[in-house]
């Protein structure tokens, strides 16, 4: 075996055919990276002239010039195979240790545990990886451990749908109120269209406001113009956008009908005798038939005030290996009740059977599955959908020098001072 640095375009080769292929072991993120200031290397080993392993690693100075390294998402290596996954492991020791680095952290694309939509497990060995676990930790990895929230750099848990049935089978399964809430979308005049680089202000607009209400971090312009420069094939912007016409006119339309069920529920009452039942129906109407009249005030401002319609929510998509990946979403305040994740996710959906992939991927939640947790609503909304829960094997760090256990302190004292101030972690 031979390890060695390797180009471009072998690591895009080997990487675009591999089991654990993801967008952050691409190329394209690479050179994303390199802009926003880091060093970036494409090391592998090869047996027999043919490459066996690979990875991008990403160079990032920390104190006294010294270094860390990180590979996103992992190698892309057979874990189970110990030969190649020791001899790996031991000349990027070396390499790192010639760069002047001391701690090398990686978060493998190897699913741990496939679980049920509600979180309870599935009796399958198969997808139990224990072994690509201990033979990590037999070669001095250290795990961070089997965390249920976001600790770690990228998530650990995440919710996928399989798209291995035709899409309206597929849907059929979604709860209940998701159906609701997909149809109920376009009913209110919702459209979605795909976004281009002329977007990207609105993006970031939408992205800001959704952070700064629910307190989650987020890019800037110029990094979404960078990615986009970088990333733009592996990138799919979808902008949901309140059509001014069809919402006036059906915002009349369901006004129109709830009249005549109102009419049809007084003639009852008047005719027959009158129960619980038909007051409840009565009762019901009446509170809706108000709501459709608020809301046609609302569609005639809105179409005054928005004549060309408006975007009001977005979604960023990524193209990884098997898996369409929803990479993160928004919705500005004031237009939150038309629910448009429901229009994106369903929008997404449908472009994943067109370009032939086996899996939506819905990204991050918690392996909290209690009501209680602050983050359940993320975990509520992609349940709807009726996919599974899936659970990698986490993060991992290997000591290249000494100075990691320096590091390694310092950061502990560090996250002490910063949950006193009231913060999670440091990064």
């Amino acid at each position: 075996m031979k390890f060695k640095v390797i180009t471009e375009n072998e690591f895009s080769e080997f990487s675009s055919k591999h089991e654990y292929e993801s967008f952050m072991q691409t190329v394209e993120l690479g050179n994303l990276k390199k802009e926003l200031g880091n060093v970036v290397y494409y090391v592998g080993v090869s047996k027999s002239n043919k490459i066996v392993a690979a990875t991008l690693l990403l160079e990032e100075k920390t104190i006294f010039d010294k270094k860390t390294f990180y590979a996103p998402r992992g190698f892309l290596i057979d874990y189970n195979d110990i030969e190649v996954l020791s001899f790996f492991t031991s000349e990027l020791k070396k390499f790192i240790k010639e760069k002047k680095g001391f701690m090398l952290t990686i978060d493998p694309n190897v699913i741990y545990r496939v679980r049920t939509s509600d979180g309870e497990l599935i009796d399958n060995d198969k997808v139990k990886n224990d072994l690509a676990i201990s033979n990590l930790k037999s070669l001095g990895y250290k795990h961070f451990g089997f965390n249920k929230y976001l600790e770690t750099i990228q998530v650990r848990w995440g919710y996928r749908l399989q798209l291995d049935k035709p899409y309206e089978e597929i849907k059929e399964h979604f709860s209940k109120s998701t159906r609701k809430n997909i149809d109920s979308c376009y009913k209110k005049g919702l459209l979605v269209r795909k976004g281009k680089i002329e977007d990207l202000p609105t993006m970031e607009e939408i992205f800001e406001s959704t952070s700064r209400r629910k307190d989650f971090f987020f890019r800037s312009l110029e990094y979404y113009q960078k990615m986009y420069k970088h990333m733009k094939d592996l990138m799919t912007i979808y902008i949901a956008y309140l059509d001014p016409n069809v919402y006036l006119e059906n915002t009349k339309k369901l006004l129109e009908e709830e009249k005549q069920k109102n009419i049809e529920i007084d003639k009852k009452i008047k005719s027959n005798c009158v129960g619980t039942k038909l007051l409840t129906q009565k009762e019901t109407s009446d509170k809706l038939l108000l709501k459709y009249e608020e809301e046609l005030v609302k569609a005639k401002k809105f179409k005054k005030d928005y004549p060309n319609g408006k975007d009001i929510a977005v979604l960023l998509s990524m193209k990884s290996g098997n898996e369409y990946l929803t990479l993160s979403s928004g919705t500005l305040e004031e237009y939150k009740n038309f629910t448009p994740k429901y229009a994106l996710y369903d929008y997404h959906i449908k472009d994943a059977y067109k370009m032939g992939y086996k899996y939506v991927n819905f990204y991050g939640i918690t392996g909290d599955f209690e009501k209680g947790n602050k983050y359940y609503g993320i975990y509520e909304f992609k349940k709807g959908f009726n996919g599974n829960v899936i659970e990698l094997i986490g993060q991992f760090s290997l000591k290249i020098t000494n100075f990691y256990d320096v590091y390694m302190t310092m950061k502990k004292i560090k996250n002490k001072i910063k949950k006193r101030r009231g913060c999670l972690k440091i990064k």
